[in-house]
């Protein structure tokens, strides 16, 4: 069983304090259906860079990519469209949702090329424009291990219920099956307690849109601050992954 210490909620105070020697490393996450999109997009309009996990994976399983090699090597030719190498990706979502062991043979031959992917466009960007605020958008931060790897987690919470319905109305599934779907994530409210900001979508639209503006207008810009004052050498941009 995997122990893990809760996340600090110190973050804030400690870049006021001027504890700031490298570029933050801020990531978003959240649940399925839990609204996390929807607040990207909200940070986005509000200047935020968002380097989406999902997205990179599209890229990463391209027919031709290594990513996309690998999958070949263990997936059976079904999964793959016979005249353009695509992968059949309802059907693999589909699978991966009833098999565990599938769903992790399929993460390990993806997500090496994702991170890969956001890790170069981090880099850019810090070079780029050393006062824009970066943000990892990855869905399964906490289940991947990852979150040893950022100063700042923000989490969208919504509660497993509201998840369902929205899953269900999303999606046109049964309740029962986005209970499985659920069922492939760690539990929100074990993340929840683990964050640093958390974000609640459990309310209307706008509610959601003022926690964001909070979120921005006070921590997220405490960052600019920091970097504002800080040296931006390569060698302080050197922060691997967990292995």
């Amino acid at each position: 069983m995997r122990h893990v210490m809760p996340a600090s909620k110190s973050f804030g105070a400690d870049r006021a304090s001027g504890a700031c020697r490298r570029p933050v490393r801020i990531a978003l996450t959240g649940g399925i259906a839990s609204g996390k999109s929807t607040v990207a997009q909200m940070l986005q309009h509000k200047g935020a860079v968002v380097l989406d996990a999902d997205a990179a994976a599209r890229r990463a399983v391209a027919p031709g990519q290594p990513a996309w090699k690998r999958l070949r090597a263990i997936l059976d030719a079904a999964y793959f469209d016979p005249a353009t190498g695509e992968i059949q990706r309802r059907k693999l979502r589909k699978d991966i949702v009833r098999d565990p062991e599938l769903r992790a043979q399929v993460n390990a031959a993806v997500h090496p090329s994702v991170m890969e992917a956001m890790e170069a466009a981090w880099r850019e960007w810090c070079v780029r424009d050393p006062h824009r605020v970066v943000i990892f958008d990855i869905p399964l931060l906490y289940e991947a291990q990852m979150e040893g790897s950022f100063d700042c987690v923000i989490l969208v919470y919504a509660d497993p219920e509201t998840q369902v319905q929205r899953l269900c109305r999303r999606d046109g599934i049964a309740s029962e099956e986005a209970q499985k779907t659920l069922g492939m994530q760690w539990p929100i409210a074990w993340k929840k307690e683990r964050a640093h900001v958390v974000i609640d979508n459990d309310g209307d639209l706008e509610s959601t849109r003022r926690q964001v503006d909070a979120l921005w207008n006070d921590k997220l810009q405490r960052i600019l601050s920091c970097r504002k004052n800080t040296s931006t050498t390569s060698s302080s941009w050197d922060r691997g992954l967990p292995g």
